[in-house]
């Protein structure tokens, strides 16, 4: 299992250095030292590499959300804005999840995962803005909190795409697109 997690490390830095055309199984054998044979049983090609990691990534993801919750924040709009800066941050700190989360999909087991991450995503949401006593009349069917979580992955995806990174810039374009949509849902105005 540590040569695997060897060729999950490289993998993570050949993403970052020469992206995800030129990542591949032969040359991660080359990096690492591990032969092909013992990669191929764990990912029978790159994108189940990539679908690995951008699994990790979005627990990652999940996790420092769920960790950055300090209890101060008293309105949801702080809220909004701490996470879209806490999602930012980690994007920033880890470009591999960059590539794989905000530069698209790469397989049908990808966009599964993005769904199931979004769920989640949505549930933390939704249990933050009830814990802050707002938002509490936002829509299920269809999911409202998912959907502003799509408007703020929206404006990082295109700050990436722009600028090789989520900029304070982008951030506060998130934050005003989510608190925007999110405000006719405001039972306290």
């Amino acid at each position: 299992m540590a040569r695997i997690a060897k060729v999950v490390m490289a993998a993570e830095r050949m993403l970052e250095e020469v992206g995800p055309e030129r990542t591949s199984i032969p040359a991660l054998a080359d990096v690492t030292g591990v032969p092909r044979a013992a990669i191929y049983p764990f990912f029978p090609e790159k994108y189940a590499l990539f679908s690995h990691l951008a699994v990790k990534h979005m627990d990652g993801l999940t996790k420092a959300l769920a960790n950055s919750e300090d209890g101060s924040t008293r309105d949801w709009r702080e809220w909004v804005d701490s996470a879209i800066r806490v999602t930012a941050d980690y994007y920033n700190t880890h470009p591999a999840a960059s590539i794989l989360l905000l530069c698209g999909s790469f397989s049908d087991a990808d966009r599964e995962a993005h769904a199931s991450k979004n769920a989640a995503l949505g549930t933390l949401f939704r249990a933050r803005a009830a814990s802050l006593g707002a938002l509490t009349a936002l829509p299920s069917t269809p999911d409202v909190a998912t959907i502003a979580l799509e408007i703020a992955f929206a404006c990082m995806k295109h700050g990436y795409a722009t600028e090789g990174r989520v900029s304070p810039d982008i951030c506060r374009e998130a934050t005003r697109a989510v608190i925007a949509y999110l405000g006719s849902w405001d039972e306290q105005g």
